[in-house]
């Protein structure tokens, strides 16, 4: 029977397909016709593969469900300071992974991570946040660990565990992988990193150090292609490739949205300007790690030799702070208008006579001859007048009826507030806008 057998005729969608295709001895002809496509050496053109196609058909079904890109949150809703990022990246360079899945096409296949559900290349959450906490680590840490004394050393990885919670590594009596890391970087700094942290939870000197979670919350990322790298080694005598290995990659060129949420919950209660001034603070620090993961260190499997970088240029970029935007100042007030200027003076507004000259119904006051009698000159020519103004206008007024209680204008909602958004379109501009957010007195730090 033909490999092509099961592309020709397919049995269930294409994810399906490369499951079948495990039953067969050699599936690598099928295999690569379904990823990688078919080359016509006559027309030099290569036909793309079906599995290509499904996964754009699993983005319509991501985006229906409002999972990919992730819709933003209501700001609303979360504590002061939180913050929402998000934008749409390009790859410079092909992203690899590793799948779990322990049943695949061949053993010469390492195929690249795939949503459980959806079959589409994706990046795990927990894999950019221990990739953007080894990058901030890096180029704050360990790239400045010549500059920084020991009290600054703690604050800096203190402040680093508030964003993305406790290190990997720290039990009771000791501690080991990416903490025991940090504990060799400067030594001296333990003591003063303990402190920090005890101080901040309240803790006694004997208690453990807590097992807490970070501000940071991300969203896993489903990329829109697929593509098949190769790796034939050779032999040293016959100079001849001996046994290709294919890597399962998203291809550059493809694309992919990154969103991250920044929810401070332990500065509930806090005022108002420390936790702006934190979040301000947080957002230029993630922003600059953003900036390095993706387009300096890489965010993939084999980054040390390149892979999984991105373009400069990003696309639908913005982020949005739980902080309200300030107003632009309003314009002065024009002044007077000549016909407010020129009102008689037994009127207070326009068709309103003066409450002097009214009785509490409303009703225009008739003096008597007494009162006449003891009035100024000026006040009697005064009272002529608005006796006149009353009975040539006023009376009239007044007797209109007052319009029904339901066409009366309801009270307008009070609006919601503005909380503070910028766009960008480059890194170097997502670093530029969080930068001008910093208070005057934070930007020299």
């Amino acid at each position: 029977m033909s490999y092509d057998l099961y592309i020709d005729q397919p049995q269930g969608d294409e994810a399906t397909q490369l499951r079948l295709l495990v039953t067969k001895d050699s599936p690598l002809p099928s295999y690569l016709k379904l990823i990688h496509g078919t080359f016509d050496k006559k027309s030099k053109q290569r036909t793309p593969g079906a599995f290509n196609q499904f996964i754009s058909h699993q983005q319509e079904q991501l985006q229906k469900l409002g999972i990919n890109p992730p819709q933003p949150p209501n700001l609303t809703l979360l504590p002061p300071g939180s913050w929402f990022l998000q934008f749409t990246f390009t790859l410079a360079k092909p992203w690899m992974s590793k799948d779990d899945d322990p049943f695949y096409v061949a053993e010469s296949v390492n195929p690249v991570r795939k949503d459980k559900v959806f079959k589409v290349p994706m990046m795990a959450a927990a894999s950019w946040k221990g990739l953007l906490r080894w990058t901030v680590m890096h180029i704050r840490l360990v790239k400045q660990k010549s500059s920084l004394t020991p009290e600054q050393f703690a604050q800096e990885r203190f402040r680093q565990a508030l964003l993305f919670g406790d290190e990997k590594g720290e039990e009771p009596g000791g501690t080991k992988d990416f903490a025991a890391y940090l504990d060799r970087l400067k030594p001296e700094a333990r003591a003063e990193y303990e402190r920090l942290l005890r101080r901040y939870y309240d803790l006694q000197d004997e208690d453990p150090l807590p097992h807490h979670s970070g501000r940071l919350l991300f969203y896993p990322t489903f990329f829109d292609a697929i593509d098949v790298e190769v790796i034939n080694p050779h032999s040293r005598k016959t100079k001849a490739g001996t046994h290709p290995i294919y890597l399962e990659c998203v291809p550059a060129g493809a694309s992919g949205t990154f969103s991250l949420l920044y929810v401070p919950f332990d500065l509930i209660g806090k005022p108002k300007d420390e936790i702006s001034k934190q979040a301000l603070a947080d957002l230029q620090l993630v922003a600059e790690g953003l900036q390095a993961m993706f387009l300096t260190y890489g965010f993939s499997a084999k980054r040390t030799s390149g892979y999984g970088t991105a373009r400069e240029t990003v696309a639908d970029g913005f982020f949005q702070i739980r902080i309200e935007e300030t107003p632009a100042q309003p314009a002065a007030a024009p002044p007077p208008t000549t016909a407010a200027q020129s009102l008689p003076k037994y009127l207070q507004a326009p068709g309103k006579l003066k409450d002097e000259y009214l009785n509490p119904d409303g009703t225009f006051r008739e003096r008597n001859e007494a009162e006449l009698k003891a009035m100024k000159k000026s006040d009697r020519q005064e009272y002529d007048k608005a006796k006149k103004w009353w009975e040539r206008e006023g009376k009239a007024l007044t007797e209109q009826p007052s319009p029904p209680a339901e066409t009366q204008p309801a009270a307008e909602e009070a609006p919601p507030p503005a909380w503070l958004k910028r766009k960008f379109t480059s890194f170097v501009q997502l670093v530029d806008e969080a930068k001008k957010l910093q208070p005057k007195e934070a930007s020299h730090e």
